[in-house]
């Protein structure tokens, strides 16, 4: 499939969960655990819901894809299929149950012949909250179909997860030491963490809390990887197999110069 139209298509899908997923907020039953995705994290009913509703859009599409998702796993919905989806359809979960307006829809489309994180050929990653919708094409990244321009202004800004308090006061002592001010955030949907760390809105992510999903970060992982900044992630990228679900022990983007 020609790349712009694998945008056009897979960029209706995202549209399509996005506005799913808006018509949808503020039902308390959606917030209901029915089980345990397969990497072992609990499944609300919403994650479910949203995760069916991506692979049947997928399927009316006729996309030659598998599809890689973290509830269910692997859906084989071609017989050889050109293109690996890596997919979140709702990432945040509970702050969408929660109604905190911070959840995303994370999509992202790798060539089968080329099975690499860097590789993405098409990248989607929507807020499901406000009219927030990045998409990642040859290298460039759009805002609202408009390409967006790198920013600075997130120097200092720290995304991080721990259960190590002994760290948040190694980083900002690093921080400080550089002649910046750290500001620490923590918000709750990867998806947009990461992809704000990528393109410049935040300077760091940080994350060695162990329940991370290769799934809740590809789009931005891609971004950084190509923007060069430095990305380590335990365990390595070459230790991935790219069609199952790999849980992240510990993630850091961070300047060129800085890492664990």
């Amino acid at each position: 499939m020609d790349v712009l139209k694998l945008r056009s298509e897979v960029g209706w899908i995202g549209t399509e969960l996005v506005r799913f997923l808006r018509e949808n907020i503020g039902r308390a039953e959606l917030g209901v655990e029915i089980g345990r995705g397969v990497t072992g994290d609990t499944t609300r009913k919403i994650d479910l819901m949203a995760e069916e509703y991506l692979v049947d859009l997928f399927k009316s599409k006729g996309v030659n894809a598998w599809v890689l998702s973290e509830e269910r796993g692997l859906y084989e919905i071609a017989r050889n299929p050109d293109y690996l989806v890596l997919a979140d359809p709702l990432d945040g979960s509970l702050n969408y149950v929660l109604e905190i307006p911070f959840s995303a829809v994370s999509i992202a489309v790798y060539p089968m012949s080329e099975l690499s994180y860097g590789r993405v050929v098409y990248g989607f990653v929507s807020n499901v909250f406000r009219d927030e919708k990045y998409e990642y094409l040859n290298g460039v990244v759009y805002l609202n179909n408009e390409e967006y321009k790198f920013s600075t202004r997130g120097k200092g800004l720290i995304c991080i997860h721990t259960i190590n308090p002994r760290l948040v006061e190694k980083i900002r002592k690093f921080v400080l030491d550089k002649g910046g001010v750290p500001k620490l955030r923590t918000l709750g949907a990867a998806s947009l963490e990461v992809l704000y760390t990528a393109i410049g809105k935040m300077e760091y992510y940080i994350n060695d809390v162990g329940r991370l999903r290769i799934n809740d970060i590809a789009v931005g992982l891609a971004v950084a990887v190509n923007r060069g900044l430095r990305v380590i992630l335990r365990p390595p990228l070459n230790r991935i197999n790219p069609t199952s679900i790999t849980v992240l022990d510990e993630v850091w983007i961070t300047p060129g110069e800085y890492g664990p």
